[in-house]
């Protein structure tokens, strides 16, 4: 599978030259002329390396490399490629996160030798982690294999004394077994999608459990979770969404990814911001959830997205898992808006009406 690398400069005869290099030694490159496209791509198609200017308009490297580390958890490796040759310059690019820094004029043959040692660098690394997560695998499937067989032979019971006929005319009993049952089956159920995250498969889309519910206790449910770190960073969070909003969607799936982005987010931007999550109706149709910036970004903070949960790539499998899509745009006033759309038909209500 060809490496897939995302260039980002500002100056289009550097843009094209090092892209036609690169493609020609046999790399895919995306070319971004901006910092803000170049996200708009890390979210919609992440690359295996990206290569940045650092001196450019509106988001210069740094603040982009920050940006990616947060939306990645710092998984996509970079490299600085820029005119800024000081000491002082090397040492900030290269302990704020960047794998190599190199200096213009440069030789593209080492530019391509740089790529390659860092791509072979992310592959032990990722075959390490690889072995890691196969023990880790294993030890899951074992223990949930265990909880598994509880309910399963209990479940069998119930269903058996309920084909037997076993109650005659006690409607009570056979109502409270086929409760039992029927907890049983969820306990089941939510085993199986237990074992559908310790699965591995990064192509896989996690076991969804899609039902009408409100959306406002999703909101909410994200905010309170990243409420603690914008306290202290005295971050003012904004949750908008009407209480009666509602859609059909997995409400532990989509908190647990509003809950990991708007951590992120909140991680991104400066002491003393202003950081936002909504829900509404879209206008083609269905939920749009919007997390906006504080803008900026907080200064000297190389670890922003360490935490975040599972990585950016549960967030796509989920809003996948709900033929949705996940888009980035930028605000009138200058700051960065991550944007999920969910397909469907959005009620006003839920349930009947008295």
């Amino acid at each position: 599978m060809t490496t897939r690398i995302l260039l980002v400069d500002d100056e289009p005869q550097l843009l094209f030259s090092v892209s036609e290099f690169l493609s020609r030694v046999g790399y895919d490159v995306v070319p971004a002329e901006s910092g803000a496209q170049a996200l708009k791509i890390v979210v919609e198609s992440p690359p295996d390396l990206i290569i940045s200017d650092i001196l450019m308009e509106e988001m210069d490297g740094f603040e982009f490399r920050r940006r990616v580390a947060a939306l990645t958890n710092d998984s996509i490796p970079l490299i600085f490629l820029t005119a800024k040759s000081d000491l002082q310059d090397r040492l900030e690019g290269l302990r704020g996160g960047a794998d190599d820094y190199i200096t213009k004029p440069f030789e593209p043959e080492e530019l391509e030798a740089r790529i390659q040692a860092i791509l072979h660098r992310v592959e032990r690394t990722r075959r390490e982690e690889r072995r890691d997560l196969e023990r880790l695998r294993a030890r899951i499937l074992s223990e949930v294999a265990g909880r598994l067989r509880k309910p399963a032979t209990s479940l069998m019971a119930h269903v058996n004394l309920l084909l037997s006929e076993r109650f005659g005319d006690n409607e009570d009993e056979e109502a409270r077994y086929l409760r039992s049952a029927l907890e049983d089956a969820s306990v089941l159920c939510d085993l199986i999608s237990d074992l559908s995250w310790a699965s591995g498969d990064a192509g896989a889309e996690p076991v969804l459990k899609r039902e009408s519910i409100r959306v406002a206790p999703v909101v909410r449910g994200a905010a309170a979770t990243a409420a603690k770190l914008a306290q202290e960073k005295e971050i003012q969070l904004q949750i908008s969404c009407g209480g009666l909003l509602s859609g059909v969607i997995d409400g532990t799936a989509m908190t647990r990814v509003l809950s990991s982005l708007l951590e992120s987010t909140v991680e991104l931007s400066p002491p003393g911001s202003c950081v936002s999550i909504s829900a509404s109706r879209a206008r083609e149709g269905g939920l749009e959830f919007v997390i906006t910036d504080g803008g900026g970004v907080a200064s000297d903070d190389s670890s922003a997205g360490d935490d975040v949960l599972d990585h950016f790539d549960f967030a796509r499998q989920v809003i996948r898992g709900h033929s949705g899509r996940v888009s980035t745009r930028m605000e009138e006033d200058g700051r960065h808006s991550l944007v999920i759309w969910i397909p469907g038909r959005v009620a006003k209500h839920i349930g009947q009406r008295k």
